[in-house]
């Protein structure tokens, strides 16, 4: 008897010890995983730190830390209420977006005040930041809201500047908010990087929530459409994406060309699309290319894209773009000599945006280091961009890429024939030597077989007043200007 007892006393006091030591090592687990699991928000903040302004990143992402992880949640502590407030409905996404990097099928974050505490004075940053999305996990707010883009205010049709080479994409655009949403559906607008096609989907956007308030109107970047795609596969609630997109009055997608080669987003983005068509909802979009030469996109989509009205953004002309800097230069109230404007307008003839830019500088290096406004010093102030954007197109080089495009020969350049086979490439190619060089009336006649520059001025308002009439001439403008610019 007392054997069994003392075997079952020394039985006991083992096993005891075994589950104090399984006990301590799997404690020892657990604050070893959340110990990573907090390393592993701190990496998630220096991501973040890396494409949020670092006045966001000080006021409402650095003081949020690590609660734990649990049930596939992330669970992290404000400092305040207003800074788990603006965290959850203002940068939820972005940091959703980093910390699913570093945790294994996240489905959720919540954000939780430190009673504790104290609240701080935290500055506000600018309200109008482009792409913020506003999503709040407490109260779900509108699906309208918690998706589409922040609008900017100073981005309206009264702010754009209209010319020959936009005035399509501009006429069009405004037609969409004149109570005939679906006269040309889609609307689909191209053109290169900096032209302006952002500017007329935000004022878009911003006259149709003033004139038609009830319509449902969305207006996203492609790339936030397949980022919300996405983020519903994962959460499983793809059923709820679709419904919520399909229910829309109008949709407007940004840079459509970034779904290219991502199969699932387009299979979707197509039977929506198809959806709301078939609604009679309007749909309008943009991109870098016309919708058939953009090679990653399905020939289906590519097909239903260009089935209503595309338009595009012609390369634009010195006079338009001396019109932007003269507006831009009435706004910001500052005298600036006209040879200054010229000089940006000749130098900066691709990106409306690189000029606005260029501008930009020249009138903060005034305000900061109060040097004079004058042409030398603007050209060595901009002697980086200039030297970026600088391409050797010589009055030469135009004539001989005019004459090849239209099967010339190059002395019919300068020759004094009349035939209209003849005379309009030449005026053609008077129009570009304006237009993309530097070069006066006077130097453009005496390379064009010593002709007056009388005659220049004449062929430059030739082509501007075709160009207006004429598609085709439009066309082969613009086909010249990137032959001209690609070689």
């Amino acid at each position: 008897m007392f054997l069994r007892d003392l075997f079952s006393m020394t039985k006991n006091i083992f096993n005891q010890g075994l589950y104090n030591e399984n006990k301590n090592a799997s404690l020892e687990n657990v604050v070893s995983n959340q110990e990573t699991e907090k390393q592993n928000w701190e990496i998630t903040k220096s991501q973040i730190s890396k494409i949020v302004k670092e006045i966001v990143w000080k006021a409402w992402i650095e003081p949020i830390q690590f609660l734990e992880y649990k049930n596939k949640t992330l669970y992290l502590s404000a400092s305040s209420a207003l800074v788990s407030s603006r965290a959850e409905t203002q940068y939820y996404e972005t940091i959703f977006f980093e910390a699913n990097k570093y945790f294994d099928n996240l489905k959720g974050i919540k954000i939780v005040k430190i009673n504790s505490i104290k609240e701080k004075n935290l500055p506000v940053e600018q309200n109008n930041i482009d792409n913020n999305i506003s999503i709040n996990t407490k109260t779900i707010m509108p699906f309208i809201d918690s998706i589409s883009i922040k609008l900017n205010s100073k981005l309206t049709f009264e702010n754009f500047v209209v010319g020959n080479s936009n005035q399509m994409p501009f006429a069009a655009s405004k037609r969409m908010t004149q109570n005939q949403l679906s006269s040309y559906n889609p609307l689909y607008i191209h053109g290169n990087v900096g032209m302006g096609k952002t500017h007329l989907l935000n004022a878009i956007a911003i006259e149709l929530k003033q004139k038609h308030p009830n319509l449902k109107t969305v207006f996203m970047s492609a790339e936030r459409f397949m980022y919300q795609f996405i983020r519903a596969i994962r959460s499983k609630d793809t059923i709820k994406f679709k419904d919520q997109f399909r229910s829309l009055d109008v949709l407007i997608i940004d840079d459509i060309q970034f779904i290219g080669g991502k199969e699932s987003t387009q299979e979707e983005f197509f039977y929506t699309f198809n959806d709301l068509i078939n609604q009679g909802k309007q749909i309008i979009i943009s991109s870098n290319k016309s919708p058939f030469e953009l090679l990653d996109l399905d020939e289906k989509l590519k097909s239903r894209l260009g089935g209503g009205l595309v338009v595009d953004f012609l390369p634009t002309n010195f006079e338009l773009r001396m019109n932007i800097l003269n507006k831009k230069v009435n706004q910001i109230k500052l005298d600036i000599p006209y040879e200054v404007l010229e000089f940006l307008a000749t130098q900066i003839s691709n990106n409306i945006r690189e000029l606005e830019g260029a501008l930009n500088r020249i009138c903060a290096n005034y305000e900061l280091t109060g040097r004079e406004i004058c042409l030398e010093n603007s050209k060595e102030l901009l002697s980086d961009l200039l030297n970026v954007n600088e391409k050797k197109i010589s009055i030469n080089f135009i004539q001989e890429q005019v004459a090849s495009y239209f099967d010339l020969k190059l002395s019919d350049m300068t020759s004094s024939r009349r035939s209209i086979s003849i005379a309009r490439p030449r005026q053609m190619a008077m129009y570009l030597c304006k237009d993309m060089t530097s070069c006066s009336y006077p130097e453009i006649g005496k390379a064009f077989g010593g002709k007056d520059h009388t005659t220049v001025i004449h062929a430059v308002k030739k082509i501007v007043a075709l160009s207006t009439q004429d598609l085709s001439l439009q066309n082969k403008l613009k086909s010249l200007k990137k032959l001209i610019i690609a070689s």
